[in-house]
């Protein structure tokens, strides 16, 4: 299999180094790096990028099986519609910075047939892995989450707070759900842009309070889960979930490569998708809808 990444900032290089052990282990056949900044490429191509790119039009007779687009959020729409012509797809979160975008490569990748995934690694983090085996089908009656830490880039890369960190826990949580139905009962969102945000929303019935902010300087990553008879704490960056107070180590693994490997074998036929396009929407149109102060969001309704 032939991959392409565009984009080598620090997520594009770790796609890199990951796409680099997958060839060692004959997963991968041919590793193509695309970016403006020769550097960037130089330090891609001593990770392991068999060619480099300073423009993605110049890979495509390559004939990549897979790109990985890791590029800023802004620039999601125009080089994920152009790839699509040719090659199934991972995005990195955010699908696109606007939800109208999103839509319009949902419709064209029906059109074509494309397999396009959305980067949400940690549905791959194994203390949500083990917290979904154990909660099984129950919905929970309360998800409470927490992602707060530094901003080390540049604001305008991420777009917002929301669209960079909350858009994990959105989709976790409706993940955890599974209900079209969605509710925002209030928010409070501060800065230009939004550096801090608290949201209160009502998924299907199951109540969902998030925070996340780039104005600390510590970093958590928390869930609160609350079914009928029990209770967890999962703390997704140091694995550790406790259920009904009693504690449980979850042994670490590499996220990234879960989540490479899923989508390889998602490919070759050996694996169902568990996320997909519809997975970026449906996170992307809750933002969208606090964005532009909706009260109720039909996730069903929008992908029909």
């Amino acid at each position: 299999m032939k991959v392409l990444v565009v984009g080598i900032g620090s997520m594009g290089l770790n796609h890199i180094k990951v796409l680099t052990q997958l060839k060692k282990e004959n997963l991968v056949t041919e590793i193509y790096a695309v970016d403006i900044d020769k550097q960037r490429l130089d330090i891609a191509k001593n990770q392991g990028a068999d060619l480099v790119f300073t423009d993605f039009h110049e890979a495509i007779p390559r004939k990549p099986d897979l790109g990985i687009i890791a590029l800023p959020t802004r620039l999601h729409y125009t080089v994920t519609n152009e790839l699509m012509d040719h090659m199934d797809l991972l995005v990195e979160k955010p699908i696109t910075e606007k939800l109208g975008e999103a839509l319009d490569l949902y419709r064209k990748s029906k059109t074509l047939g494309r397999r396009v995934f959305v980067g949400y690694i940690e549905r791959f983090n194994p203390v949500y892995k083990a917290l979904i085996n154990d909660i099984g089908n129950e919905k929970p009656m309360y998800v409470e989450t927490i992602r707060i830490g530094k901003l080390r880039g540049n604001p305008q890369s991420y777009g917002n707070v929301l669209l960079d960190l909350g858009i994990h826990d959105i989709d976790l949580a409706l993940n955890m759900v599974n209900e079209d139905k969605v509710k925002v009962l209030g928010n409070v969102l501060r800065g230009d842009p939004i550096s801090t945000a608290w949201l209160m929303l009502s998924i299907g019935g199951s109540i969902h309070v998030l925070h996340v902010s780039w104005d600390y300087e510590f970093r958590i990553r928390k869930m609160h889960v609350t079914l009928r008879n029990r209770y967890y704490e999962a703390d997704l960056l140091n694995k550790v979930l406790i259920r009904n107070g009693t504690k449980h180590m979850i042994e670490s693994t590499d996220q990234l490569r879960q989540e490479l490997m899923h989508v390889i074998n998602v490919l070759r036929g050996i694996e169902r998708p568990i996320i997909d396009i519809t997975d970026g929407i449906r996170a992307l149109a809750i933002i969208d809808g606090i964005l532009m102060n909706k009260s109720i969001i039909d996730l069903d309704e929008l992908l029909m």
